[in-house]
């Protein structure tokens, strides 16, 4: 159990740290997708699951990694949220993969349509704080780290690695 709650919080401290941040500034740090990778690399050989399941971890991280740099270039993505997103996918396999998609894909729908509600509807002047008025003010960039944060902390609990940290697996 104790390995559960270290696993759990270093995803969740990296995460919600790279959100904070996206939410304050429109940028993740590199630092924080860092934080979340390397977390993975300490983490693997506590709940080792094989060098297959391994394997899968790192074909489904390259993998984000290659379709993040492709969206980014393409100018989808942002560059930090696309390091996010592929520094998160080494976490998962591809089951756990397809959950965090459509996880942060529902988180992103939600926070868009509350962002762009707030745009129309609340005076930017009325905001207290600077970075209320950079998000409710900015008409080209959202902070997506906040729906990645969300898919990735709803994904973790039913994850392989973490199931494996239970020895559930």
């Amino acid at each position: 159990m104790f390995l559960t709650f270290i696993i759990t919080s270093i995803f969740a401290i990296s995460m919600l740290t790279a959100a904070y941040k996206d939410a304050l500034t429109m940028t993740i740090p590199n630092w924080a997708s860092l934080m979340v990778l390397i977390g993975f690399f300490v983490t693997i050989p506590f709940v080792w699951p094989g060098w297959a399941e391994f394997g899968e971890h790192l074909a489904v991280g390259l993998s984000i990694f290659v379709l993040g740099f492709v969206v980014f270039a393409l100018r989808g993505l942002g560059g930090g949220d696309a390091k996010l997103m592929a520094a998160t996918s080494f976490w998962w396999t591809w089951p756990d993969l397809f959950l965090y998609l459509v996880y942060t894909t529902l988180a992103g729908g939600i926070f868009a349509l509350g962002i762009l509600l707030g745009r129309k509807m609340i005076p930017v002047a009325l905001l207290p704080a600077p970075w209320m008025q950079r998000l409710f003010k900015e008409e080209k960039h959202m902070p997506y780290g906040l729906a990645l944060a969300v898919g990735a902390l709803v994904t973790l609990p039913q994850s392989e690695i973490f199931k494996n940290a239970l020895g559930l697996s």
